[in-house]
């Protein structure tokens, strides 16, 4: 059976199309994403559940304390990467004065870890910052409340006695950001 030449030219034109729709509709959208799916996470599925301070070494000039929180994964799956950044920021200059990072890896489905936070204080009033990270996102942010007061004066030093303080902690607040993709 012999074809005209216009049902050559039709039949070479729906092919071209066809291969060119291909390549439109699914080799080029993939060419412009990632070959890994990242997962698509709750929002609102890490929450923090309590915080404690922990005096860990007094010095004469300045205080170690530990602010412990206590972070939730309510999601049924593990959650991605954790990272905290604390700034303790003086209120009465309202300016950092101290940073810390904590790497905190993966949490496990439905349970809580401990993050260990330490911080260093002298005689002031401080509020520490903390900004919670999953896989780089901010997802938590909040802060806590804290008073260092030294006991003795520098006099009292002098003499030979040893710094103790006086470690008070206010309020703690903490609110979850919804991440948007």
């Amino acid at each position: 059976m012999k074809l005209s030449k216009k049902s050559k030219k039709a039949g070479a034109l729906v092919g071209t199309l066809s291969v060119a729709i291909t390549i439109l509709v699914i080799i080029l959208p993939g060419m412009f994403q990632s070959s890994i799916a990242e997962p698509i996470y709750p929002d609102e599925h890490l929450f923090v559940d309590a915080t404690y301070l922990l005096i860990t070494e007094e010095k004469n000039d300045s205080v170690n304390v530990t602010c412990d929180i206590y972070l939730t994964n309510i999601w049924e799956k593990e959650s991605g990467d954790i990272k905290a950044i604390a700034y303790v920021i003086e209120q009465t200059k309202n300016f950092a004065v101290y940073k810390k990072r904590v790497e905190i890896g993966i949490i496990n489905a439905n349970s809580t870890n401990e993050v260990e936070i330490p911080v260093v204080l002298s005689n002031s009033s401080y509020k520490v910052e903390i900004l919670l990270f999953e896989n780089d996102k901010i997802v938590t942010k909040g802060k806590i409340s804290i008073s260092a007061r030294a006991k003795y004066s520098k006099l009292d030093l002098d003499r030979g006695l040893d710094q103790e303080w006086t470690v008070t902690s206010g309020s703690s607040d903490f609110e979850n950001i919804r991440v948007t993709n």
